[in-house]
């Protein structure tokens, strides 16, 4: 058999050759895919002329399948059968019903009870959808969505304002904050300005970490035409927390950091420090089909 000629057989062809060959009879194969019976027998003899093999032997007792046609039963029934799981398996993964989604979560952040409850309900909804999350500061989560190695991040508004093609979507409004350790006198005072805090060491995530955060931090103290004493840079958001809880200077924070619900930690509300929200941002050209099922699920919380 010349395999150039069997590749001319279409699909059509396929399901009525496998129809007959189940049912041995040309009306109930006809019936079952919901063609004539004169179309049917079109479909097998043009299979036949083009394979120059005769697949079947119609007599007056029915129909019967020849050796040849036998053996192209059994084995089109499986290449069939694999077909057709391949063709659900492609359109699954297409649809992002499997595959993967990978998150970033900015670091010192308390997750809380809604978002957890989204990652709860998008593994129960798609169990086949491997949801990989992980932690990383500012730096890292702006390097892992240039690069691809995340679908998205959960980061802070003003972190995002200078990065191209992404879009993103405020998840939870929120401000930023001065915070100090209680244990420090400068913490115990009742009232507390901006140059209460100039007496104080300001500790601030690098410029390589954050420049957004650096600079709006500073952007306070230049208002009112002073600066701080001193300024301690921390490699990341980190960092800042630890000092923050063993008393070396006053940070900025948001109330969803891990330490806001301290009760050593004092939040100086008294001085607003402006938005500080957190958003989930992703590349434009992201075609993983998972995250737009992970943003159905926010936007429909």
């Amino acid at each position: 058999m010349d395999t150039c000629e069997v590749k001319t057989m279409n699909t059509t062809q396929i399901k009525c050759f496998l129809a007959l060959a189940e049912t041995l009879n040309f009306t109930k194969a006809a019936a079952r895919l919901y063609m004539s019976q004169p179309g049917l027998s079109r479909q097998i003899s043009s299979l036949e002329q083009e394979l120059n093999t005769q697949l079947f032997i119609r007599g007056s007792k029915g129909v019967t399948t020849t050796p040849a046609g036998a053996l192209l039963a059994r084995e089109l029934s499986s290449i069939h059968d694999s077909q057709q799981q391949l063709i659900k398996k492609v359109q699954t993964l297409g649809q992002g019903y499997t595959g993967e989604l990978r998150l970033g979560l900015l670091e010192g952040q308390w997750l809380g009870a809604e978002l957890t409850e989204v990652f709860r309900r998008f593994m129960k909804k798609h169990p086949n959808i491997d949801l990989r999350i992980s932690k990383g500061s500012f730096g890292e989560l702006r390097r892992l969505l240039r690069e691809g190695s995340i679908d998205a991040a959960f980061t802070l508004h003003f972190d995002i304002g200078d990065m191209d093609g992404v879009n993103f979507k405020v998840y939870t409004h929120d401000a930023a904050v001065f915070a100090i350790s209680r244990r420090l006198p400068l913490g115990q005072k009742e009232t507390l300005t901006m140059e209460d805090l100039m007496q104080e060491t300001l500790l601030l995530t690098s410029q390589e970490d954050c420049r957004a955060g650096y600079e709006h931090a500073l952007s306070h103290f230049r208002a009112i035409d002073c600066g701080p004493l001193t300024i301690r840079e921390a490699p990341n958001l980190a960092t800042i927390l630890l000092w923050i809880e063993l008393g070396l200077g006053v940070g900025v924070i948001n109330h969803h950091s891990s330490i806001a619900g301290n009760p050593d930690i004092r939040l100086i509300d008294e001085i607003p420090l402006g938005d500080a929200s957190t958003c989930i941002v992703w590349r434009k050209e992201n075609n993983n089909p998972a995250i737009t099922h992970f943003l159905e699920l926010i936007e429909n919380q």
